[in-house]
């Protein structure tokens, strides 16, 4: 029987570093990627069996200590299903989604619909400012008055999507980053008064530097993101920069900790600037951020921290 069940997609490449290191652990494990539904083998029975067999080996979901969840299941390799597709697929997300609400009593990192929860920015925003954290002047809306007004009075702003900003084309993967924009390129987009998807202004928060603070559970790790140049986001990959372990104020974790509890997270990313001033202003927080190079980088120990959670 499997410990731990780890829900994701054929590409996530952080799972298979984890997976090396659960598999070093000796810790029992199956993975469930959406797309491989066609290769397994399901048997539910809602008053007895949870089974689900992968190559010739059955498992019984019922007595999964801990789940690592990683992606709402959405892709499927399922051939064609003509016409039917979309009502299929909803099909297959709902018997996942299902499926996986029937495993309550194994410990998650994090829990699925939290995760889902979590991920929407504009309630991200409004929470941490709730719980004290310093947030950006911002604006969410699809009135072009309101947008051209915000960037009149804030003439150093930035645009950003409302979601994670992955755009998928064929089998093309490409991400969306923050980026400046100020009147006059806003304005000659040529949107009409009423555009029909919101745009996400901010305020561009002076920076002295970016910080990525990964929490696990009562563990908190800050690193302190240098880099070159007035680029805004730092995760573009052709921007130089380097990485460096740095201590935050006492309150300004308790805050992060208490934040990543009201979303219901066990593990998160999060996304702070600090000012040249020297205040720690929110941007975002990532339920399923990247930590994989963090580790590699900086040897900080972020899978062993996440072993203990599951165990």
């Amino acid at each position: 029987m499997p410990h731990t069940l780890i829900i994701s997609n054929q590409d996530d490449v952080s799972i298979e570093y984890l997976i090396s290191k659960i598999e070093q652990r000796g810790i029992s494990h199956l993975r469930v990627n959406s797309e491989d539904i066609g290769s397994l083998e399901f048997s539910v029975n809602p008053v007895g069996e949870i089974l689900c067999t992968n190559q010739g080996s059955i498992f019984d979901l019922r007595f999964t200590k801990s789940v690592i969840f990683r992606r709402i299941p959405v892709k499927y390799n399922t051939g064609t299903d003509g016409e039917n597709h979309k009502y299929l697929n909803h099909e297959r997300k709902h018997f996942f989604e299902g499926l996986y609400l029937t495993l309550q009593h194994a410990k998650w990192i994090n829990p699925m619909f939290a995760t889902q929860i979590a991920e929407r920015k504009i309630f991200q925003l409004q929470t941490a400012h709730q719980l004290g954290l310093l947030t950006p002047k911002t604006i969410i809306t699809n009135k072009l008055s309101i947008a051209l007004d915000f960037l009149t009075k804030y003439k150093e702003s930035i645009i950003k999507p409302i979601s994670n900003g992955l755009q998928v084309i064929d089998e093309k993967v490409f991400s969306i980053y923050t980026t400046k924009v100020d009147y006059t390129l806003f304005s000659n987009l040529n949107l009409s008064p009423i555009f029909d998807t919101p745009a996400f202004l901010q305020e561009r928060v002076s920076n002295a530097a970016d910080i990525r603070v990964t929490i696990i559970g009562e563990v908190g790790y800050a690193v302190k993101i240098l880099k070159e140049g007035d680029e805004t986001d730092w995760r573009k990959p052709e921007i130089v920069k380097k990485y460096e372990l740095t201590t935050l104020p006492e309150n300004l974790m308790k805050r992060l900790f208490n934040l990543n509890k009201h979303l219901g997270l066990v593990y998160s990313a999060i996304d702070l600037i600090l000012t040249p001033s020297g205040d720690y202003v929110f941007l975002e927080v990532n339920p399923v951020g990247e930590w994989v190079w963090l580790e590699l980088e900086l040897g900080i120990c972020i899978s062993e921290q996440i072993l203990k959670e599951l165990l």
